[in-house]
């Protein structure tokens, strides 16, 4: 099983990985900290959680703020077209 490690391709591959898994790393530590809170409530973990960086969560706790994330982002847009002085996108039948 070493072998397959060792490989170039096999490395190229943990080496993209890792770069991709930096990066998104960066990322969340530029999104601003009442963000990142409001993300940490929603998905229903402590606040002091949105100081912590990304490769501290695990993978279910991460699962789990991207569908909460999911969520709000939804609800997020039907609150931002209430705002607007538009016509509805969306129309609702009543029975």
């Amino acid at each position: 099983m070493k072998a397959a490690v060792t490989r170039p391709a096999a490395v190229a591959a943990l080496v993209a990985a890792e770069d991709r898994e930096n990066e998104r790393a960066a990322f969340w530590a530029l999104v601003p900290m009442p963000a990142r809170v409001v993300v940490m409530l929603t998905a229903r973990l402590p606040r002091d959680r949105a100081a912590d960086p990304l490769t501290s969560f695990t993978r279910a706790e991460r699962h789990h703020i991207a569908l909460a994330l999911e969520v709000m982002t939804s609800h997020l847009a039907v609150a931002a077209q209430c705002m607007r002085d538009t016509a509805p996108t969306h129309t609702v039948l009543l029975h």
